[in-house]
C-alpha cells in the first residue's frame, strides 16, 4: 500500500500541485517526483494532474510511470501555511544560495513579479515567509554550469528534504495541516492514516532517471527508465 501526498501551490483546487511525494509504509520510504514530469498520457506536466483529473488521475500517471499508489490526499496551500505558521526551525545551508521568488503568488515571476532572496552559509534561521521561500524558490539569480539534478526543481527538493528531515526530528505536528478540511481532499481515510505512519526513520528518495526535453512547446522532463530514484544525501 503506498499514498501520494500532493501540496499545491495556490489558493485553490485549479491550482498546480508543484510538491508531489509518494509515501511507502512497507519500504518505509518518500519518493519526491518532480513537478515538470511529462506524462504522454495526459498531456502535460504531471503538478496539472489533480486540478483536472483529482485523485484517479494522479493515480493513473503515476502508474504509467511504473509508481503504483493505492491512495491520495492533496492538501491547498491555505493548510501548509497554517501548520507552518508557528515554526521557527533553523536549517544547514552550505553555499550561498540565491533566488528570484514572486511577491505576488498569483503571478509568475517571468512578469517582472519577482524578488531576490538569499540564504547564506553557514545556516539560517527560518520563519514565516523565509520557511515559503526556502520550500518553494527555484529560479536561481545566476544560473551556474550544474549537473540536472543540482538545478531547478531538484535543488528545490533537496532543501525541502533537508527542512522536512529536521521537523520530523523534532517532533513536528504535521496533523495540523490536516486540521481544517476545507483546504483538504483524500481519496478516503487510509490516506491519512499512511501518512500518520511517518517518521525520523523514513527513508528519502528522488526520481533520478530523467532528461529535459521540449513538449508542446514547454520545457519538461521526460522519464527514462521508470521507477529509478536516487537516495538523498542523508541516507
Amino acid at each position: 500500500m503506498s499514498t501520494v501526498l500532493s501540496i499545491m501551490d495556490r489558493a485553490e483546487w485549479g491550482a498546480c500541485t508543484d510538491n508531489i511525494v509518494v509515501a511507502d509504509p512497507v519500504e518505509r520510504s518518500l519518493l519526491w517526483v518532480p513537478r515538470d514530469l511529462w506524462c504522454e498520457g495526459f498531456g502535460d506536466r504531471i503538478n496539472r494532474v489533480f486540478a483536472n483529473e483529482r485523485h484517479d488521475g494522479l493515480r493513473r500517471v503515476l502508474a504509467e510511470h511504473g509508481i503504483t499508489v493505492d491512495h491520495s490526499l492533496c492538501v491547498r496551500r491555505e493548510a501548509t501555511e497554517r501548520a507552518l505558521a508557528s515554526l521557527a526551525i533553523t536549517v544547514p545551508v552550505s553555499e550561498r544560495l540565491e533566488f528570484w521568488y514572486p511577491i505576488s503568488l498569483d503571478r509568475p515571476t517571468e512578469e517582472g513579479n519577482r524578488k531576490r532572496v538569499v540564504f547564506e552559509p553557514p545556516s539560517e534561521h527560518l520563519e514565516g515567509d523565509r520557511i515559503h521561500q526556502w520550500l518553494g524558490a527555484r529560479f536561481e539569480v545566476e544560473i551556474h554550469r550544474r549537473p540536472l539534478l543540482e538545478t531547478s526543481d531538484f535543488a528545490r527538493i533537496r532543501r525541502q528534504q533537508v527542512l522536512l528531515r529536521l521537523m520530523l526530528d523534532d517532533g513536528f505536528d504535521f496533523a495540523s495541516a490536516l486540521a481544517d478540511q476545507r483546504f483538504v481532499s483524500a481519496s478516503g481515510p487510509e490516506a491519512s492514516e499512511e501518512l500518520a505512519l511517518i517518521d525520523g526513520g523514513w527513508r528519502f528518495a528522488v526520481m533520478e532517471d530523467v532528461r529535459n526535453t521540449v513538449r508542446d512547446g514547454k520545457m519538461v522532463l521526460e522519464q527514462t527508465a521508470p521507477t529509478a530514484v536516487r537516495a538523498s544525501q542523508d541516507d
